[in-house]
C-alpha cells in the first residue's frame, strides 16, 4: 500500500486501464528524470569527503550546477548541429573558465605570499611575453618596496621595478625582467 499526499489532484482521480490514482502516474512519469539526475552525481561528481555539512551541501549544489549547465550547453550546442564536449571536458573547461580570472586578479595582490603566487604561476597558462623595450623615463618609484620574490624571511627592499609588470625587484632576482615575465 502506497500513501500520496499532494494538492495537485484534488478530485482523486483514477486512471482507466491501470485503476491506480493518476497522481501515481504522473509520480512514475516523472521520477526517470529525477532518477537520471543522480546518477548523473553519482557517475561524476567534484565532492569530496567531508564531514562539515555545509561543504556536504555545497558540494552537491555544485554538482547540480554542473548537471544543469551541462544540459543547456547540449541543448544549445545541438540546436547549432554542432558535436557537444564529454560532460568531464565540459566540467574542465567550465571550472577553468571560472577560476583563472579569479586566479588573475589573486597573484596581483601583493601581500600574497610568495610560494602561493608560484603556485598559481605553475597553474595559469602562460602568456606570450611582450618584446623588451628600453626604460625610456620611466621613473624610479619613490618608495621601496619590497623584492616581490624575496622570501619574507630576507624582506629585502628595492626602488627598481620590472619593467613588463611593474612589480618590485631586487638586484639578485632582476635580468632584463622578472622571474615571472620571463
Amino acid at each position: 500500500m502506497v500513501f500520496v499526499l499532494s494538492t495537485c489532484d484534488e478530485e482523486g482521480t483514477v486512471h482507466p486501464t491501470t485503476g491506480k490514482p493518476n497522481m501515481i502516474h504522473f509520480y512514475n512519469e516523472s521520477k526517470g528524470r529525477v532518477d537520471t539526475f543522480d546518477q548523473m552525481c553519482s557517475s561524476m561528481s567534484c565532492s569530496r569527503k567531508t564531514n562539515r555539512w555545509p561543504m556536504a551541501m555545497f558540494y552537491g549544489i555544485l554538482n547540480m550546477a554542473f548537471i544543469n549547465a551541462y544540459i543547456i550547453y547540449c541543448d544549445n550546442v545541438i540546436s547549432k548541429k554542432e558535436k557537444p564536449l564529454g560532460r568531464r571536458d565540459f566540467m574542465k573547461k567550465l571550472s577553468n573558465s571560472l577560476m583563472i580570472p579569479w586566479m588573475e586578479t589573486r597573484q596581483q595582490m601583493l601581500t600574497l605570499p610568495t610560494n602561493i603566487k608560484e603556485k598559481i604561476d605553475g597553474i595559469l597558462p602562460k602568456r606570450q611575453a611582450e618584446p623588451l623595450t628600453e626604460r625610456e623615463g620611466v621613473p624610479e618609484p619613490k618608495k621601496r618596496k619590497y623584492c616581490t620574490f624575496c622570501p619574507s624571511k630576507i624582506r629585502r627592499m628595492t626602488k627598481t621595478m620590472c619593467d613588463s609588470c611593474k612589480n618590485p625587484i631586487c638586484g639578485e632576482h632582476k635580468s632584463s625582467a622578472c622571474p615571472k615575465c620571463i
